[in-house]
């Protein structure tokens, strides 16, 4: 064995490793903002109703799709696996066994991570120079496979380990390495929030990362067990061996909560409601919510007469132009147990309606309820004991849906919230690694939120980031079942796309403040279910094209026609984890209609991707600069931002 040359390849794929992390790991000047509250960058592009640039990504991948799988001389499969053999058997000098690894390649997630990279450089809107920036990520993703697949070719016949290294065991690998490449595309590409500037201050707290740790390895260790028969040589032709394991890190996440939900349900300990009851601010942030504010201070004056210590309610009008103002000073007027007061204010968005009244209250403990939802009758009585405990910061509720007119997409946002709520957060609770308490109710203590410059303006996911902030300076964030309320959902597709595209934008936001290359570790809330964010954008996006290439791959080799229904079977299987998971919450819960239309769960899922497509191509761009003449247009760009930045701070 060439031991040098297989050192220099592990050399050289840890350098393009460090290529991917560096970006991520180095803040720029795009962000004008203070690293606190305020962040100045450009606003993302609305995306047309009619959706060009989506049809475009979707156009492109399909095309390549057919080329893939079309072209054959020379073919790109034969190609790629004649690349990895012959740098297999340079380090290895033993052609036929590295020969017998590299006839069962099947470099399909390879072709969906390429395919997914040149749409997103048709798709985006930038310049020529960034758009050839964009897609010489295809280049580095398929070079930094090829020497994964290449290396664990040399491990196995080295260690005579029972692995098939170019089986699942790669594609899982290969998803971790296309994660990588889509994080140094995100933070290379987009002008994103800078790195946040608050301390971290969270207190030592070793058993939250140790028990998610092992909730990971444990889960990890079943998911190898159970694939092991998709490694198997008789399946290493298997259409198990595309799809499925685009899901794999997915699951995996999804599993990890499996044993800390069950640690909660088996030792949970609720606060009893008692003689604790400090008063209560309610902000809630309004633009153009006449028809609902009303029902929603309704349910605040019940919820503060079950709770039964002071409530104030601070209604933040965001410049409406219809009667909300109005609504809400009548209602206020007929409270029988809180008591509130209008503040209004020039449209700033929702941020700074938050703020507007954040300012106002003075309450330790505040709840922020978004205007298009109800409150829970006991959700002020349950969630406000919990402070009685100084290291808790904030408290999150069971989200519900709500409508006098229920669709379909209202049926199937009862099963998604099943899983988040009832599953996911109970057990990410456990370990302190909720990353975000939604806006349609979330309970805080004012001192902490005041302390970080409040909720961050000229961002997406303003709730999110105030949940990282509070577990940054050391409090804990809880959920109670017991509490509960109630939101507005979508009735329609480009409604629903046009929501979901908000979060999942959000979501990138957040990551770019609070990754952990940048801003460091805080606990299983960062180093597990952050980087797991950052990971989901490949899978995510693969999954867009893989049914794409499924059908072509049907129409193209009359072989897998027979395995038509297999494919759709195994593509609309491989994403309904959380509906497995919400069913069983959803007959205890005897929501029957919703489990009726279970089964189109794919298409709400093939939905929710769309939206994080997006999220992506509505992200303003970065111009392609030399290093020292950006370095001279950050200091510029400064210099003139800061007497603007230090009128909005004051």
């Amino acid at each position: 064995m060439d031991i040098l040359l297989l050192a220099v390849t592990i050399g050289l794929f840890l350098a393009l490793v460090y290529l991917c992390v560096l970006p991520v790991a180095a803040d720029t000047g795009d962000d004008l903002g203070d690293g606190q509250g305020q962040v100045v960058i450009p606003r993302p592009v609305k995306t047309s109703s009619s959706r060009p640039r989506t049809w475009a990504f979707l156009g492109v991948t399909a095309f390549l799709g057919l080329l893939f799988l079309g072209w054959q001389r020379p073919s790109p499969p034969g190609l790629y696996a004649d690349l990895i053999r012959a740098v297999a058997t340079a380090i290895t000098r033993d052609p036929v066994s590295v020969n017998g690894y590299v006839t069962r390649l099947r470099p399909a997630t390879q072709f969906l991570g390429v395919a997914y990279i040149s749409g997103i450089t048709v798709a985006l809107r930038a310049s020529l120079a960034r758009r050839l920036a964009v897609l010489a990520h295809a280049v580095l993703y398929a070079a930094m496979s090829t020497l994964l697949n290449v290396i664990m070719v040399v491990g196995a016949l080295s260690t005579g380990w029972a692995v098939a290294p170019l089986g699942i065991e790669a594609t899982v690998a290969n998803l971790l390495v296309g994660g990588l490449v889509v994080m140094r595309i995100t933070f290379t590409t987009f002008i994103l929030p800078r790195a946040t500037t608050v301390r971290k201050r969270r207190r030592g707290r070793a058993w939250d990362s140790a028990l998610a740790g092992c909730a990971v390895l444990t889960v990890s260790c079943v998911l190898l067990i159970l694939y092991g028969f998709i490694a198997l040589p008789a399946n290493s032709t298997s259409i198990w061996q595309v799809f499925v394991p685009l899901y794999a890190l997915s699951i995996l996440f999804a599993l990890a909560c499996a044993p800390l939900s069950l640690s909660w349900w088996t030792g949970r300990r609720l606060p009893v409601p008692g003689e604790f009851r400090p008063p209560v601010d309610v902000i809630i942030p309004a633009y153009n919510e006449g028809s609902n504010i009303s029902r929603l201070l309704a349910s605040v004056d019940i919820a503060a007469g079950r709770y039964g210590g002071p409530v104030r309610v601070l209604v933040s009008d965001d410049g409406s132009t219809d009667d909300t103002a109005t609504i809400a000073d009548m209602e206020m007027a007929h409270f029988r147990h809180a008591f509130g007061e209008v503040v209004s204010g020039p449209n700033g968005r929702q941020a700074v309606a938050l703020n507007r009244a954040l300012a106002v209250s003075s309450a330790p403990v505040v709840v922020r309820i978004d205007a298009d939802c109800v409150m829970g009758p006991d959700a002020l009585r349950y969630c406000v004991p919990w402070f009685a405990d100084p290291d808790i910061g904030s408290v999150g509720a069971m989200e519900e849906p709500w409508a006098e007119h229920w669709t379909w997409f209202h049926r199937l946002r009862v099963l998604e919230t099943l899983f988040q709520f009832r599953f996911a957060r109970l057990g990410q609770s456990v370990v302190d690694g909720i990353v975000v308490v939604p806006g349609t109710f979330t309970a805080f203590r004012r001192a902490p939120a005041m302390a970080i410059g409040g909720f961050p303006q000229g961002m997406n996911g303003e709730d999110s980031d105030l949940t990282m902030h509070i577990g940054r300076l050391g409090y804990r964030v809880a959920i109670d079942p017991r509490v509960r309320s109630f939101e507005d959902v979508p009735r329609s597709a480009g409604d629903f796309v046009e929501q979901r595209t908000r979060w999942a934008r959000a979501g990138i936001h957040t990551f770019a403040r609070h990754v952990p290359f940048r801003s460091g570790s805080a606990g299983p809330r960062v180093w597990l279910w952050t980087m797991r964010r950052g990971f989901s954008w490949f899978s995510l996006q693969a999954g867009m094209v893989a049914p794409i290439f499924m059908a072509e791959l049907v129409m193209t080799h009359p072989s897998y026609r027979q395995n038509v229904a297999t494919f759709a079977f195994l593509y609309a299987l491989a994403g309904t984890l959380p509906l497995a998971v919400s069913l069983p919450y959803a007959i205890k819960s005897r929501q029957w209609r919703s489990i009726a239309w279970s089964p189109t769960w794919f298409a709400y899922a093939f939905l929710r991707r769309l939206a994080t497509l997006e999220a992506t191509i509505s992200l303003p761009t970065r111009p392609v600069a030399l290093p020292a003449l950006r370095r001279g247009t950050y200091r510029h760009r400064q210099a003139a931002a800061a007497p603007e930045q230090a009128t909005a701070i004051s």
